[in-house]
């Protein structure tokens, strides 16, 4: 089982239904266990594809303020991490429970100044 499938069946797991985010090459695995997992009218969890990263993290800032329960965006590295930041900043100050799945540039090319690098770990801290 490969690592966006286990992080799939943990969200799932954990009462998600929804994923909020756009596509993007370093979420194509995040989206492909999204797709097999069948969707939550199969017991999954559905992709709701948005326009902007900053709506991905609202959204789930406000489905979680109404439901309580966990909410998950996603944004590809770069600048759809830096997108996510303010809706984010909003649940936090809220209380409202989100996840962010902030995704990375491939993992030997940390450090060189690889195209859309950032740094997630400090970004999100």
């Amino acid at each position: 089982m490969k690592l966006a499938d286990q992080l799939i069946q943990q969200l799932i797991d954990a009462g998600v239904e929804r994923i909020y985010g756009v596509v993007g090459d370093s979420l194509n695995p995040i989206v492909d266990a999204v797709r097999a997992s069948g969707g939550s009218a199969k017991g999954g969890i559905d992709w709701i594809h948005v326009r902007h990263e900053e709506v991905a993290a609202f959204a789930a800032a406000a489905e979680a303020q109404v439901t309580g329960k966990l909410a998950v965006c996603a944004g590809s590295c770069g600048p759809g991490n830096t997108h996510l930041v303010n809706g984010l900043y909003d649940a936090h100050r809220s209380g409202a429970p989100v996840l962010a799945i902030a995704s990375h540039i491939p993992s030997a090319q940390i450090g060189t100044s690889y195209f859309q690098e950032t740094h997630p770990d400090r970004l999100f801290a």
